[in-house]
């Protein structure tokens, strides 16, 4: 049986959410590292975080045009100025976290919690930047 790219990466994106270290839950709790989401380094670190596992759904230019088109639901448009002034960086962080019930968006605990605040760093700057 041969496994494609699509199958291995819904598997891993499954087995990455059954564990993992324990993360804060209270939303409130949550620090934002303020200079660091502004930090070059950590958007650039971002950027490659975003084109490993993100870019399939949301597309390279972090536009919401992934080769994935099948979604229920479609990819967030990361470079839409409306979007990034709908969301803390608080919210973002989570959503990547814990992913999002009701969407296709899934919970992405392989990431540590700094890689997490650098894929944040990184989608929050793209509507001012855009890839």
């Amino acid at each position: 049986m041969r496994i494609t790219k699509p199958i291995l990466a819904a598997c891993l994106t499954v087995l990455s959410a059954c564990g993992g270290e324990s993360r804060p839950t209270d939303r409130e709790s949550l620090v934002v590292p303020g200079e660091l989401l502004s930090s070059a380094a950590a958007r650039q670190r971002g950027s490659e975080l975003f084109a490993r596992h993100c870019a399939l759904c949301h597309g390279e230019r972090a536009d919401g045009q992934g080769v994935r088109r099948n979604l229920s639901a479609r990819a967030v448009d990361f470079t839409d100025p409306y979007w990034r002034d709908s969301v803390t960086p608080r919210d973002v962080y989570l959503v990547i976290r814990d992913g999002k019930r009701g969407t296709p968006m899934p919970a992405w605990r392989i990431l540590t919690p700094e890689q997490t605040w650098d894929l944040t760093a990184f989608v929050l700057g793209v509507s001012a930047d855009p890839p």
